[in-house]
C-alpha cells in the first residue's frame, strides 16, 4: 500500500528551532514518510510509566520495549492499562486501513505510538529505538518533541535464507529474524530444502531428514558436487541437520512475536536430489537422479502433497514456495511414463509438462487454503492463474507475470542477491556470482516503466536472496546481510519522494554504531579504498585517484608498501607519480582502521611507446580490455567475470613486452587466477620470466613449476621475481596451460588460462 502519497504534499521535512538543539538527532532507518521536529524535549525516567492494554499481544510488545530501556538505559519501567501523564503510551487505533502504518509523538506530556494494529505499534516502537541510538550519540534517554506519521510503500519486504546448502541452527536463524525486524522486514522466505540438503521434519517420510539432511563430506569438492546423502553416523566426515517440528513452531512464533511472516520453501520438481537419493522410487524410469520428480509417476504427486500437508500446519501464512526454478528436461523426455502424460494430456514439450506438474501443484495447494508462488521459471509453458511470481532472472519475468495479472515479488539477481560480493577488494570473503554493492541495492526500485500502469498494484514489493553456497557461518551471513539490508529496508518501505542517497549516507554513519552496539557482523565494504589509475599523456606523468563507495571518512595512505597509521599522508587529491609506487591505503574512522586495505604496485615503465607481442591470442570473449590489458595498472578482483582478466582456452601464454627504451629494473610479478568450483579456469603448471637488453638474448630470472592446487575457492596466484638492478628493454613471459581438465575437475574440455596486470619497478 502506498501510505501518505496523497496525504502529504511535502513529504519530508525537518523544522529546526532557532534555540540550540539539547539531543542530537538520530538517523531512522528505514526513513520515516513524515517527520516534524519540534522545539523542547522529553525524558524517560524510571518514573515514567508504559501504557497499554491488557492484552498477551500488548503485553509482549511491552516487555519488548521496556527490555530495550533496561539494557541501554538501566530503566524497568512500571506496566500499566490505565491512561496517564509521563507515560510511553501503545494504542491501536480504529483506522484499518493500513495494518503497518504508525505514529509517533513525543511532547511535554510523554511518548504516544499509534498503530493501525499492534503491528504499526511495533514499528513505531522501532523507530522509539533509533532515536534513543546509538550510544555513542545517546547517553541518556531524552527525545527531542517530535511527529512521525509512517507506513510502508510496498507490503511485502522481505529475505530469502538458504539453509539447504549450510545449516543454520535455530538460535542463528532467530538472530536472523533479529536483523530483518530491526529494519522493518515482514517476510522471511525459507530455502529448507533443496539438492543437497532436507531441512524440515516430515513423520510420514523420516528417511528425508534420517538419510537426506545430511551429506557426506569429500575432499576438494564443492557440497553440491558429486553430493550423496548419508546417515548421521556414517564412516567418514559427515555434514547437516535439521529442523524438528517444535524447532519450526519455535522459530515461527519468534518471527510473529516480530510481525515477520515465514514462507516454506519445498523445491519441486527439481533441485531434489537428496529426497529423490531418500525415495528412488520417484525418480524417472532407466534415468539417473537428475533431482527431478518424474512427472509421468502420480506417486510423485501424492509423495510432494502428503509433504505439503504437514507444511502447512506448521507455516500458518498466505504462501507455500515450490521453487520451480531451474529444471533439467532431459530425463523427462527420455521416460516412458512421462512421454505417456505428455501424449495425454496433449502436451508438446518439456516447459508445458513442467507447467502441468506445476499447475497440478497449484490446485492442491489452493486446496489448503494457499497461494502458490515459484520462481519465474513457473512462467515457461503457462502459469497456474491464482499463481504468484518471484522474479530472480532479473525483471523481465516479474514484469511479464504482472501484466498478465499476477502478483509479483522482484528479487533480480542484480541487485538483490546478497551470496554476491558487495566490495571490489580481493579480501572480500567468499561469495557467489557477481557484484552488489550498498547503493546499488538503495537504488533498488521494484516496479519498471515497463508494467502497465493498471497492473502496478501486482507488484507487491520487493526480497534479497542469500544464498549459501560459500556461507557457513551466523558470522557470515551477517557481513553479506548487513549493511545492504538497510539499504533495502528503505527502498520498499519508504516512498521515492523521501529517499535520498546523500541522507542515507549520512544515517550509515550512526547506523554503524548501532550494528557494532549490537554485535552484529557487518560489512565495511562501501567504506573500502577503491581506485583508478591513468596516464597524463600531456604532463608524462600518472595519476591515481582514491575514493570509497560512499565517499567518507579518511583514506590514509603510504606509497612505500608500509601499513598506514593515523599520522599518513591523508588522500585529499590525486596522486601523482613518474616511479613506481607501492600503495597502501587504509580508511579510518574515528581514530581506527575499518574495512578492507588497497594494496597494489602501480608501475611506471608501461608508455604509450610500450608494445606488447602474444604468440598465442587470448580468446575475444576474454580480452581483459586489449592488448596493453597486462600494462593498465588495473588489478583483476578474484572473480571470473571481472573483465579484466585475459583468458586463453588450451593454449600457453606467450607475449614479449617491449618497453621502448632501456629501464632500469629488479622486479617483475603478474597475477593468475582458478577457480575451480564455477569455472575451466586453472593455473598454469608452470611459468618462465626473462628479461632481455636487445630482444634477442634472454636472462631467465624465474623459472618455477607450479603445485596442482585442488582447492575449489578462487585463488588468485601472485608470481614474483627479484633480480640485480639492470636496464633492460624486453620482458618475456610464459605461462603453460595444462591443455584439458583433469579427470577430477567437476568440468570435462579445455583448461583456461586467466592472466592479469604485469608489474615492474
Amino acid at each position: 500500500m502506498r501510505f501518505f502519497k496523497s496525504l502529504f504534499f511535502c513529504m519530508f521535512f525537518i523544522v529546526f528551532s532557532c534555540k540550540k538543539e539539547t539531543v542530537e538527532k538520530t538517523g531512522i532507518i528505514p526513513q520515516p514518510n513524515f517527520i516534524n521536529y519540534q522545539e523542547g524535549t522529553f525524558s524517560i525516567t524510571e518514573n515514567t510509566t508504559i501504557v497499554v492494554k491488557d492484552s498477551k499481544e500488548g503485553q509482549l510488545i511491552a516487555a519488548g520495549l521496556n527490555s530495550f530501556l533496561d539494557t541501554n538505559f538501566n530503566l524497568n519501567l512500571k506496566v500499566s492499562s490505565e491512561s496517564q501523564a509521563n507515560a510511553i503510551q501503545l494504542m491501536v487505533n480504529d483506522d484499518k486501513t493500513d495494518k503497518e502504518a504508525y505514529q509517533l509523538e513525543v511532547s511535554k506530556t510523554g511518548i504516544l505510538i499509534q498503530g493501525n494494529s499492534y503491528q504499526g505499534v511495533f514499528y513505531g516502537i522501532q523507530t522509539l529505538k533509533q532515536l534513543l541510538t546509538p550510544k555513542t550519540i545517546i547517553k541518556k534517554p531524552v527525545l527531542n518533541f517530535v511527529n512521525i506519521k509512517d507506513g510502508p510503500e510496498f507490503g511485502y519486504r522481505g529475505m530469502m535464507l538458504d539453509v539447504s546448502r549450510h545449516f543454520m541452527e535455530k538460535d542463528s536463524v532467530k538472530k536472523v529474524i533479529d536483523i530483518l525486524a530491526m529494519h522493518k522486514m515482514n517476510k522471511l522466505h525459507w530455502h529448507l530444502v533443496d539438492g543437497i540438503g532436507w531441512r524440515i521434519q516430515i513423520d510420514k517420510y523420516p528417511e528425508l531428514t534420517k538419510k537426506g539432511a545430511w551429506r557426506k563430506v569429500k575432499e576438494y569438492k564443492k557440497p553440491w558436487e558429486d553430493f550423496e546423502a548419508t546417515y548421521k553416523d556414517s564412516e567418514g566426515d559427515v555434514y547437516g541437520g535439521f529442523y524438528t517440528k517444535d524447532d519450526i513452531k519455535e522459530i515461527v512464533a519468534y518471527a510473529a512475536e516480530r510481525y515477520i511472516d515465514v514462507i516454506p520453501e519445498i523445491e519441486m520438481p527439481g533441485h531434489s536430489e537428496a529426497a529423490l537419493q531418500c525415495y528412488p522410487e520417484f525418480i524417472c524410469e532407466d534415468t539417473e537422479n537428475t533431482g527431478v520428480y518424474c512427472a509421468g509417476n502420480d506417486g510423485s504427486f501424492e509423495f510432494l502433497q502428503n509433504i505439503i500437508d504437514e507444511v502447512v500446519e506448521l507455516f500458518p501464512y498466505e504462501y507455500l514456495h515450490i521453487g520451480g526454478d531451474e529444471v533439467g528436461k532431459e530425463a523427462w523426455l527420455n521416460c516412458k511414463r512421462c512421454q505417456k502424460r505428455m501424449r495425454d494430456e496433449n502436451l508438446k514439450s518439456g516447459e508445458e509438462l513442467q507447467s502441468y506438474f506445476v499447475k497440478r501443484m497449484e490446485e492442491f495447494v489452493d486446496s489448503k487454503d494457499r497461494k502458490l508462488i515459484g520462481w519465474d521459471e513457473i512462467l515457461e509453458g503457462g502459469i497456474p492463474e491464482r499463481a504468484a511470481v518471484m522474479s530472480w532472472r532479473g525483471f523481465e519475468g516479474g514484469i511479464e507475470a504482472a501484466n498478465a495479472g499476477h502478483d509479483v515479488v522482484m528479487s533480480p539477481g542484480s541487485p538483490l542477491y546478497f551470496d554476491y560480493n558487495q566490495g571490489t577488494s580481493e579480501f572480500e570473503p567468499p561469495s557467489w556470482g557477481g557484484y552488489n554493492n550498498l547503493l546499488k541495492v538503495y537504488n533498488f526500485n521494484p516496479i519498471p516503466e515497463d508494467i502497465a500502469a493498471d497492473k502496478r498494484h501486482h507488484i507487491l514489493g520487493g526480497q534479497a536472496n542469500l544464498w549459501t553456497e560459500q556461507i557457513k557461518s551466523l558470522s557470515h551471513v551477517q557481513c553479506m546481510m548487513l549493511p545492504r539490508l538497510s539499504a533495502l529496508s528503505e527502498a520498499l518501505w519508504t516512498g521515492p519522494d523521501q529517499k535520498n542517497e546523500q541522507d542515507f549516507i549520512k544515517k550509515m554513519d550512526l547506523h554503524f554504531d548501532r550494528l557494532n552496539a549490537l554485535g552484529y557482523n557487518f560489512a565495511w565494504s562501501a567504506l573500502a579504498p577503491d581506485y583508478k589509475a591513468t596516464y597524463d599523456n600531456a604532463n608524462k606523468e600518472f595519476v591515481l585517484e582514491l575514493n570509497n563507495e560512499l565517499g567518507i571518512y579518511d583514506i590514509r595512505y603510504t606509497l612505500d608498501g608500509s601499513v598506514p597509521s593515523m599520522t599518513s599522508e591523508n588522500y585529499s587529491k590525486p596522486i601523482r607519480f613518474t616511479d613506481p609506487i607501492d600503495l597502501h591505503a587504509q580508511t579510518f574512522r574515528k581514530g581506527e582502521a575499518i574495512g578492507f586495505p588497497l594494496k597494489k604496485l602501480f608501475s611506471t615503465s608501461f608508455t604509450e611507446n610500450t608494445k606488447v607481442t602474444y604468440t598465442n591470442s587470448y580468446d575475444a570473449s576474454y580480452s581483459g580490455g586489449g592488448d596493453r590489458a597486462l600494462l593498465d595498472n588495473k588489478y583483476a578482483t578474484p572473480r571470473g567475470d571481472d573483465p579484466n582478466w585475459q583468458g586463453l582456452p588450451q593454449k600457453d601464454f606467450e607475449v614479449i613486452i617491449d618497453l621502448g627504451k632501456p629501464n632500469a629494473l629488479s622486479y617483475i610479478g603478474l597475477n593468475f587466477f582458478q577457480h575451480l568450483a564455477s569455472t575451466s579456469v586453472m593455473l598454469p603448471t608452470e611459468v618462465t620470466i626473462a628479461i632481455s637488453k636487445d630482444g634477442k638474448e634472454y636472462q631467465t630470472v624465474y623459472s618455477q613449476a607450479l603445485e596442482t592446487i585442488q582447492k575449489r575457492d578462487p585463488i588468485i596466484k601472485r608470481i614474483e621475481t627479484d633480480f640485480e638492478k639492470q636496464n633492460i628493454s624486453y620482458i618475456k613471459i610464459t605461462a603453460k596451460n595444462r591443455g584439458t581438465l583433469p579427470e577430477w575437475h567437476i568440468r570435462s574440455g579445455d583448461a583456461w588460462l586467466f592472466v592479469d596486470e604485469v608489474s615492474v619497478k
